[in-house]
């Protein structure tokens, strides 16, 4: 009896040896022929991509251009104080003689009444004393403001860089797993229909014949679940960039 399991036993031990090497030999093959980085674009080109299409770093770019047209309003705002009157008549007037203008002694104060045109234009400046006082410390925090809007652009931009490729590195390591998910699914089919085989012509009981079934059913799920984090992954990546991939 002892003597015939032994052979079962190394037969066993054998081919899960075999399976083993054929294995990681299948999946080396597989990465190679399947590398995910001759398909997606370059690194850099996709920070670039990004960078184009990031809202935050728009919105820092927008922050500093009102800044910029603060201080620029600032600078002028001494001409709310300047203020131009302007008027027109038409009508008779009164007016003085050339005599009476020159102070003629004897000259006629009758004054003569003529019909004319009358302009009138003046200039004048108001300005309150807490608007001399402030316009400095306003012109000087509109400068600030701008500068600021610049440094935390800056600072996205440097996170930004960092997350794509944080999410770039995601997805080739996603890509790999599903890779020898897959791999691993595709052996395990070969040893399922050679389970049945065996099983059929009593080479094996039912007790291996049944973990050989389960252990290609946890492959297929793990398959799934790889692929679901590969899908996961590239759509974080497409959002981020702004555009889809051809993969």
């Amino acid at each position: 009896m002892h003597l015939r399991i032994i052979p079962l036993l190394l037969f066993a031990l054998g081919t899960q040896i075999l399976l083993a090497q054929s294995l990681d030999d299948f999946v080396s093959k597989s990465l190679q022929k399947n590398d995910i980085t001759e398909k997606l674009p370059p690194l850099d080109s996709l920070v670039s991509m990004a960078k184009q299409h990031s809202p935050r770093l728009k919105y820092f770019d927008a922050d500093a251009k009102y800044w910029e047209g603060r201080v620029k309003s600032v600078g002028r705002s001494w001409l709310n104080s300047i203020y131009l009157d302007a008027s027109y008549g038409y009508g008779v007037f009164d007016n003085l003689s050339n005599a009476q203008i020159a102070g003629v002694p004897d000259a006629s104060q009758t004054l003569f009444t003529t019909e004319q045109s009358r302009y009138n234009l003046g200039v004048s400046m108001k300005m309150p004393l807490h608007a001399i006082f402030n316009r400095k410390i306003e012109v000087k925090t509109s400068k600030a403001e701008v500068e600021r809007a610049k440094y935390e652009k800056e600072f996205a931009v440097r996170e930004l860089e960092m997350f794509v490729a944080q999410k770039y590195h995601e997805v080739i390591r996603a890509h790999r797993m599903l890779v020898v998910a897959s791999s691993v699914v595709e052996t395990y089919k070969v040893q399922s229909v050679n389970a049945d085989k065996n099983f059929t012509n009593g080479a094996i009981d039912v007790t291996e014949y049944t973990r050989l079934q389960q252990m290609l059913n946890q492959s297929l799920k793990t398959f799934e679940f790889q692929r679901s984090e590969y899908l996961l992954a590239i759509t974080a990546l497409e959002g981020i960039v702004g555009t889809k991939f051809r993969i």
